[in-house]
């Protein structure tokens, strides 16, 4: 697995310091020697005229634990604010059009933003700005929902035995090599819904999910056993039901602080999609999310099956 050189800090005025702790706690582990912070801001909106300020400096992990440490609480501003301050550049876009842009110029290995809340308009209408900085970052993303105390002790991994869930289970062990991991695999049944509607009895239903249960279960052994046998042991669990209720479900019943998703479809109409369990999770704020890259399979891990 290949280690993290460079790191984007999106710095957020509405959740202020949110960004920087998170990113203090992960530099010990990561031996990050300095951190690219770019803060944004919305200048003008209009069809087609939205610009953004922008303004992008280079941060040691010394200021934001001194930042983080003893300087926030005393309610003064970090030191490398005034380096923001005087660097201030307008572009054409969105803020994460901008953020976005500053991570393919640097060749960012990953992503931090503050986590929004869910959109007011239904997901229907619009999709969130979660969504879209995913959407628009090849590079994988860390959303920094709550108000970061430690490093990460808990780690959810959604698997669905695809590429993309893989690339985003290797980036969380570099993220969080001491916590505890739980893989999940949300089994779907299909026939279910018909066989309910035949008035089958009760006990050929459990019987009918037990067994597509125990043939997912030795599935996701199998695909963690040769594809992730480098990373921290962890605990595996196969349910049944919606994925991203049993994912959900998964979070709050091991009070994680990490969720590990990979990246489902992106193009802009995709939160249309009643399956995008990406999207669905997102914005719900149930913890820390860590959306993988969207190339995979470019290292020397081995390949899976076509």
């Amino acid at each position: 697995m290949r280690r993290f050189d460079r790191i984007l800090l999106a710095i957020n005025q509405q959740h202020p310091g949110r960004v920087e702790s998170r990113a203090a706690l992960l530099a010990p582990g990561l031996g990050i020697e300095a951190f690219d912070v770019v803060a944004v801001k919305r200048t003008g909106a209009g069809m087609g005229s939205a610009s953004t300020a922008y303004s992008h400096v280079r941060v040691e992990p010394s200021a934001l634990r001194a930042f983080t440490g003893g300087a926030a609480s005393a309610g003064s501003a970090p030191a490398f604010i005034d380096g923001v301050e005087d660097a201030w550049m307008v572009q054409r876009g969105q803020p994460a059009e901008v953020i976005a842009g500053a991570a393919e110029r640097i060749g960012a290995d990953l992503t931090l933003a503050a986590g929004n809340l869910r959109p007011r308009l239904p997901s229907w209408v619009r999709s969130s700005r979660n969504a879209e900085l995913i959407r628009l970052c090849r590079s994988p993303v860390l959303l920094v929902h709550g108000e970061p105390r430690d490093v990460y002790r808990t780690v959810v991994v959604a698997i669905d035995f695809s590429r993309a869930s893989l690339a985003a289970a290797r980036t969380a062990a570099l993220l969080a090599p001491s916590a505890r991991f739980v893989f999940v695999h949300a089994c779907r049944l299909p026939e279910e819904l018909m066989m309910r509607e035949l008035d089958l009895p009760v006990r050929t239903l459990e019987a009918y999910r037990g067994r597509a249960c125990a043939a997912a279960r030795g599935k996701l052994d199998d695909f963690i056993d040769l594809y992730l046998q480098d990373m921290p042991s962890g605990t595996r669990e196969v349910r049944a039901g919606r994925p991203h209720a049993v994912v959900a479900e998964c979070v709050r019943r091991h009070g994680a602080d990490l969720l590990v998703l990979g990246r489902g479809a992106t193009h802009p109409g995709a939160w249309l999609s009643s399956s995008n369990v990406m999207h669905k999770l997102v914005d719900e704020g149930l913890c820390d999310i860590l959306v993988g890259a969207d190339r995979f399979g470019d290292d020397d891990a081995p390949r899976l099956a076509a």
